[in-house]
Order: structure tokens, then C-alpha cells, then sequence
């Protein structure tokens, strides 16, 4: 049964309505509304110089070395992680029955991943709501392909940090070690169109919005999830080489490091009201490290990595940003 229709509106329902009435039409409004925009661009780009300034002045003392080598495969490695989560997201989008042009598509998604600095990363979904609508994309769609896109992420992601504890050498003695791939199939279970449709659609009724426009087939969910492993993969590869362009790792080290990063997003997404995971990644990661490199060496290329692919994350912003306005 839901909530009577006389009730008051819950403090959820309040929230999901004015973040849905941001950007939408309406008479005398388009001086507040473009003041309210502009007011968002300032607070994202706010929080993120903070957020830049926060990370450096965490940087240990190290000796550092570079390898242009291993760096320049790290760039591409990351770069590569962003372009494929923005093309899962818009094949969701077209799954769930609108088209979204490629390069608008990009456009949207990069953008509005720079709200993720703000905290809770209610902006992240507000903003990609708002601007994949200017493209024709009905807003209940796209906040249906959020939806997707950090339930089948989330779930991929615990399924790679099931591979990582796995990996553990403190554990490398213990066959009960592999009891912790039993998160594979739970995963698997909680994706699947009969669970997570109406777990979804719970979480979209508390905030007063419509429930999923279109469920996705369990088919599909398994295309994507597959897509987001790869991923996590090339993410995780990027953490390898950037730590090898710092500092020496034996090849045999790479599944472990790389495994790495899907557990600290997994800690990321637990504690979203922190802007971008500031402090909980980090710290996740730094600790995952230092199963193979010393500590202060694991602080300084976890905190590092964070503000490398942050960096390569502007950039690949602003040249998808571009590359819209170029096709404008």
C-alpha cells in the first residue's frame, strides 16, 4: 500500500520535486533559473579546487621518480575507463528507448560527473537529468539510466573486489578465501529484473518520482555488466602503471593492485555524502596497497592517483565538451 494521497509529501518526495523543477520551463523564470545554473557551475567548480587543494596538501614526502613510459599507459588507461562508462550509459539510454546523439551524449555525461564533487552527488544526477533533456531525452528516462548505471557499476565493482580479497596475500594460505566468491551470483540476483526493478522502483517512489519507464532485460543487464567489468579493468590497470611509473612493482602484482580500485568506488558510493569519496577511496586504497609497497609509498600513490585521474578527468571533459560544441 503506498502513502495516502492526502498526506503531505515526505521530506524525500520534497527533495525529488525540486530537484526535478531545476531547468524546467516556465514563465519569468528563465532569469532565476539561469542564476540558479550558473550558481551550480560556481559551487562544482568550487568544491573542486577544494577538493584538488585537499588531496595535494595530503601528499607524504616521497622520492619521486616518473617513467613516461608507464605514465603515458596510465593516461590512456584512464582515459579509456571514462569513455567506456560513458558509452555503457548511452547504450542504456537507448536500451530503455531514447536516442541520445553520440557526442551530445559524452558531452552530458562528462559534465555532469564533475558534480560528483559536491556532497551527496544529488547535483551528478540533477545535472544529467537536466542536460540530457535538452537533447530530447525525457527526464524519467534518464534518471531511470542512472539508476542502471550505479546499480549494474556498484554490483560489478563488488564482484572485482570479490577477486581482490581473493588476491590477498595474507590470505594466500586459506582455501576459505574463496568463500567470498559467493557475492558473484548475490550480485547476479540482485540485478536481475524480478529484484532490482522493484527495489528501484521503491527508491524512486520515496523520492515522489515515477517508477522505471522500461525494465531491462536480465540479457541486457548482463551485457552492461560485463561492459562495466572491462571498465574497472582498464581503471585498474591505469592504478598499476601510475604506481609503476613511480615506483618499481613486479608484473605479478597487477591483478591485486588492480582489483584495488573497484574496492575503494565500492567504499566511494557507501559514503556518497562525502564529495567524490574525498578521504574514504583514498584511504581504502592506500590500505589495499600496502599489502605490496610500504606505507608511505602506498599513501602517496593512492593520494596521487586521485589527483591524476582527476586531471585526466578534466580533460576529458573539456574535449568531449568541445567536441560537442565543434559539432554545434
Amino acid at each position: 500500500m503506498g502513502r495516502p494521497r492526502d498526506a503531505s509529501p515526505t521530506v524525500l518526495e520534497r527533495a525529488g520535486t525540486a530537484a526535478a523543477g531545476i531547468g524546467a520551463p516556465g514563465t519569468g523564470r528563465s532569469r532565476a533559473r539561469a542564476v540558479l545554473q550558473w550558481g551550480i557551475v560556481v559551487l562544482i567548480f568550487g568544491f573542486l579546487l577544494g577538493f584538488l587543494a585537499t588531496q595535494w596538501s595530503k601528499l607524504p614526502d616521497f622520492d619521486w621518480r616518473f617513467e613516461p613510459g608507464w605514465l603515458a599507459a596510465a593516461t590512456v588507461a584512464v582515459a579509456l575507463f571514462y569513455l567506456g562508462q560513458n558509452e555503457i550509459w548511452r547504450l542504456i539510454v537507448h536500451a530503455l528507448g531514447e536516442e541520445i546523439e553520440a557526442r551530445a551524449a559524452r558531452a552530458v555525461w562528462g559534465k555532469s560527473l564533475l558534480a560528483r564533487y559536491v556532497p551527496t552527488n544529488v547535483l551528478l544526477v540533477v545535472g544529467r537529468v537536466v542536460l540530457a533533456e535538452r537533447h530530447g531525452v525525457k527526464r524519467r528516462v534518464t534518471l531511470a539510466s542512472v539508476v542502471y548505471e550505479v546499480g549494474i557499476g556498484f554490483g560489478t565493482a563488488v564482484m572485482a573486489g570479490a577477486y581482490f580479497a581473493i588476491q590477498l596475500p595474507a590470505l594466500e594460505d586459506q582455501p576459505a578465501r574463496y568463500a567470498v566468491l559467493v557475492l558473484i551470483p548475490i550480485v547476479l540476483t540482485v540485478l536481475h529484473p524480478r529484484v532490482f526493478a522493484p527495489a528501484a522502483n521503491f527508491g524512486l517512489e520515496k523520492l515522489g518520482r515515477e517508477p522505471l519507464p522500461h525494465v531491462l532485460a536480465f540479457s541486457r543487464v548482463l551485457l552492461f555488466a560485463g561492459l562495466f567489468l572491462l571498465t574497472w579493468a582498464a581503471i585498474g590497470f591505469g592504478l598499476f602503471a601510475f604506481a609503476a611509473s613511480l615506483h618499481p612493482l613486479s608484473i605479478g602484482d597487477l591483478p591485486y593492485v588492480a582489483a584495488a580500485y573497484p574496492v575503494g568506488f565500492c567504499v566511494a558510493v557507501l559514503t556518497f555524502v562525502v564529495p567524490g569519496g574525498l578521504g574514504t577511496r583514498d584511504a581504502t586504497l592506500a590500505t589495499a596497497l600496502t599489502a605490496v609497497l610500504a606505507t608511505t609509498v602506498a599513501t602517496a600513490i593512492a593520494v596521487a592517483f586521485r589527483i591524476f585521474q582527476t586531471m585526466v578527468e578534466l580533460l576529458y571533459v573539456a574535449v568531449v565538451a568541445s567536441l560537442a560544441r565543434a559539432r554545434d
